[in-house]
């Protein structure tokens, strides 16, 4: 990835063409299962950061969530994180064979794991589990509140965690209304460790937040290293509902880190960028 702007350009076209031809030839009245797998395979074959400007047409990325492979959409949010097979073996507490099956034959793994396994996708439950879920169950989060899915914490811990989570793990934050003045309740959410050039700590809100000076200046207190902030779209969550993540640089002087943050603040659909220091 370049920031180039002629480059960067090109690279986004070729990214798009990708999900055209996707598109193309999934919609087909009569589609080619051979061309499906091919379209199917070409956007797999993305960078993290490639599917990332996927991801920042809301509209295109739920529907390339609505493929009716399972195996495809499992496939295609471990590739967004970055997840690796051994990850997904920890976090699940699964064998390599059972992760396998997951991949290859579409199994839905033993209660809580499917819990589990949304909220290291972040995408609804039942989405990621089965063939042909219910859109109904989509606007709610209850995956997080289950015993042995997440971990409860206060927000002074938050930072702490960072260096205990080897990939991706949800909590529920109790004490949340004390940052966020909208919210009346406990908040849920995630550390994403997995990207080379950033972690990022990310919220789920049910309001849109009131980004001010004093929020700004908690956030940093809460997490000393953050560079950046932005406050975006969750896949398949009404607008209301609202992301914020929290941005630590690993590695500033990567062309990727530069591109994927020009990706957010100019691209990413309903995203607001704050800078935090």
């Amino acid at each position: 990835m370049t920031l180039d702007p002629i480059m960067y350009k090109t690279n986004r076209s070729t990214v798009h063409e990708h999900y055209n031809i996707y598109l193309i030839e999934t919609q087909k009245k009569e589609p080619v299962d051979s061309a499906v797998v091919e379209a199917r395979n070409n956007i797999l074959s993305l960078f993290h950061y490639e599917l990332l400007i996927l991801q920042s047409s809301k509209e295109h990325w739920e529907r390339l969530m609505n493929d009716p492979s399972l195996n495809f959409r499992r496939e295609l949010c471990a590739k967004l994180y970055r997840l690796e097979r051994a990850d997904i073996m920890v976090e699940l507490d699964l064998s390599s064979g059972a992760v396998s099956n997951l991949f290859n034959e579409s199994t839905k793994p033993n209660w809580p794991r499917p819990f589990q396994l949304s909220v290291l996708f972040e995408h609804p439950w039942q989405l990621i589990n089965y063939e042909i879920p219910d859109p109904y169950s989509y606007s709610e989060s209850p995956e997080y509140f289950e015993e042995r899915v997440s971990k409860k914490i206060h927000l002074n811990d938050l930072a702490n965690e960072r260096s205990k989570v080897l990939s991706i793990r949800g909590y529920v934050i109790v004490n949340a209304p004390e940052l966020f003045q909208q919210e009346s309740t406990a908040l849920t959410g995630r550390w994403v460790t997995t990207y080379p050039e950033f972690d990022y700590f990310e919220f789920h809100l049910n309001h849109e937040p009131i980004i001010d000076k004093v929020l700004r200046e908690s956030l940093l207190k809460l997490f000393p290293m953050a560079n950046h902030m932005i406050t975006t779209y969750r896949p398949f969550k009404p607008l209301t509902k609202r992301a914020l993540w929290v941005i630590i640089p690993k590695n500033e002087t990567s062309p990727s880190y530069e591109g994927i943050l020009h990706e957010l603040k100019k691209y990413r659909e309903h995203t607001e960028y704050h800078r935090l220091k």
